[in-house]
């Protein structure tokens, strides 16, 4: 994909989580980007991965909404695709853990409403990657492994560790259950874990990130803090650039999210609102003025 395509980040008006309204709008943010059928091609097995921390009521604001789930997962079926919800909350990593978040969170309602089918494969394998900076190995759910794309489903909400948790930290639950903790213990340093994160990130390579800006959460993040409605989708294939994005839609400067930052070290982007093309709705008619952070 060109150097162009990549800084494109689609930004749509969304008011609720109306079913209907969800998926035009949905339609739309791809359709600036070249549609679902730029980004997966008839009989690939795509991953959707959402952002399911824990097992928490979708008002909550803690994980990705199941209507934002299923039109995605639509979308995928239209091009041909066969979408695959698959996650890792924290703690133990089981089937049965997985059939209970999936329950809490709506995702069982998201996968009938999108046709698509809940992962319940709770293997992992640990992956050589020597181009990685901080991490050389990764430990990763086989869902991914078995997937021959995937679609980023973040939340857009506060996070204590790194200021903002979207499209780059959400790939973080791609690492299997207890397993995060050994990462945490890993790289205690703040910068070392987002330096892993980007490792991760340019590991998996996620052909498309669409990110649930409806109501997003702000103040104690990841999982404590309190609904805010913001009333937008964004989407790219950039996990940087759609960061970036999110980052000035709830007023807050792009570089003062650590992993941004830490990417921006690498030369992987420049952190800077001026260098992304916005398409879609005006940012100013939606940006949200004091997003509470996290402590």
């Amino acid at each position: 994909m060109s150097e162009e395509t990549d800084r494109r980040v689609g930004l749509v008006r969304c008011a609720d989580y109306d079913r209907e309204a969800v998926e035009r709008a949905t339609r739309r943010c791809l359709d600036l980007l070249g549609g679902m059928g730029a980004f997966v091609q008839p009989g690939q097995r795509v991953l959707l991965k959402p952002n399911l921390v824990r097992a928490m009521s979708p008002d909550r604001a803690v994980t990705t909404h199941p209507a934002v789930v299923a039109a995605v997962a639509r979308l995928v079926r239209e091009a041909g695709g066969h979408p695959i919800i698959a996650d890792s909350p924290g703690g133990p990593y089981s089937a049965a853990i997985l059939r209970l978040t999936y329950r809490k969170t709506g995702m069982d309602q998201a996968a009938a409403w999108g046709e698509a089918e809940l992962n319940y494969n709770a293997e992992s394998t640990q992956v050589s990657y020597a181009e990685g900076l901080t991490l050389r190995r990764l430990d990763i759910i086989q869902a991914l492994l078995d997937a021959d794309v995937v679609i980023n489903l973040p939340k857009l909400k506060t996070h204590n560790l790194t200021t903002l948790t979207v499209a780059v930290k959400n790939l973080f639950g791609l690492v299997p259950g207890s397993v995060k903790i050994g990462y945490h213990a890993k790289l205690q340093e703040n910068w070392r874990f987002c330096e892993g994160l980007i490792d991760l990130l340019t590991y998996v390579k996620p052909a498309l990130h669409i990110v649930d800006a409806v109501v997003g959460m702000e103040g104690n993040g990841p999982s404590g803090g309190d609904p805010r409605p913001i009333g937008a989708l964004l989407a790219g294939a950039d996990a940087l650039a759609v960061d970036v994005a999110a980052a000035a839609l709830v007023d807050i400067p792009p570089l003062d999210v650590p992993t941004t930052r830490a990417a921006a070290q690498r030369g992987l982007t420049t952190g800077r609102l001026e260098d992304i093309v916005l398409l879609g709705d005006p940012l100013a008619e939606l940006r949200v003025p004091g997003f509470r952070r996290g402590a």
